[in-house]
């Protein structure tokens, strides 16, 4: 709990929030809160690269997340994602066909 991974979260170093930070989320995760906060995070991992205890916060995100989801709980941005992904087989819809270019953008 020492705060060494904010520095390293791109999330928390925008919007200035300890729910933000991976931190807060850990706080969170402890207590079980569901809350849409855990969306607010990239899964990049720089947490867990800047973490000297080695903590990984994105896996107890992703495990968050997947309750989340299996309640009810998600984004707009989520659920167009997934409905991409069910659909197309990819978040960002089709590719076309000849230059592979991303013909539209519809997710988070």
């Amino acid at each position: 709990m020492c705060g060494i991974c904010r520095t390293a979260c791109p999330v928390f170093r925008v919007l200035l929030s300890e729910t933000s930070s991976p931190r807060g989320k850990a706080v969170l995760v402890k207590k079980d809160v569901a809350d849409l906060v855990f969306y607010r995070c990239a899964l990049c991992k720089a947490c867990t690269a800047a973490c000297p205890s080695g903590v990984k916060i994105y896996e107890e995100v992703k495990g968050m997340r997947n309750k989340l989801v299996e309640s009810g709980i998600e984004t707009d941005a989520n659920r167009r994602m997934m409905r991409n992904v069910r659909e197309f087989g990819n978040p960002l819809m089709k590719l076309e066909e000849k230059g592979k270019k991303i013909k539209e953008l519809n997710c988070c």
